[in-house]
């Protein structure tokens, strides 16, 4: 049974982009995903606010593929519920689902930030 940091993230990728990049290539690619998400996660949390949940829809598909890039596995199955609920035009659960996604993110961030500082 895998562990809860490897629910969280798929460390395969991480050492992967490790291997290829090197630390300081992978601590640039990662700041430019944190710089994505947290920019995508606050304009998701609007549109979802504002019922806009068509273009909710996007972005919590564009932050559900660049968390998977980048072994974000918990933030990309959280953000394909917001995808899915905001697809279903339920904003009530999108907003649950949103919530969800906002843990699994800072947890993320927490997870592989150590795992980067331990490289």
């Amino acid at each position: 049974m895998p562990s809860n940091a490897e629910q969280l993230v798929d460390f395969s990728q991480i050492d992967a982009l490790l291997k290829a990049a090197g630390r300081d290539g992978v601590q640039d690619i990662l700041n430019a995903f944190w710089r994505s998400t947290d920019q995508l996660a606050e304009r998701l949390a609007l549109q979802i606010e504002a019922g806009e949940l068509n273009d909710a829809a996007r972005s919590a598909h564009a932050i559900k593929g660049s968390a998977a890039n980048v072994g974000a596995s918990s933030l990309a199955m959280s953000a394909r519920s917001v995808e899915t609920y905001c697809r279903e035009n339920n904003a009530r659960d999108a907003k649950d689902a949103l919530s969800i996604m906002t843990v699994a993110y800072a947890n993320t961030r927490a997870m592989i930030s150590a795992r980067l500082e331990a490289a």
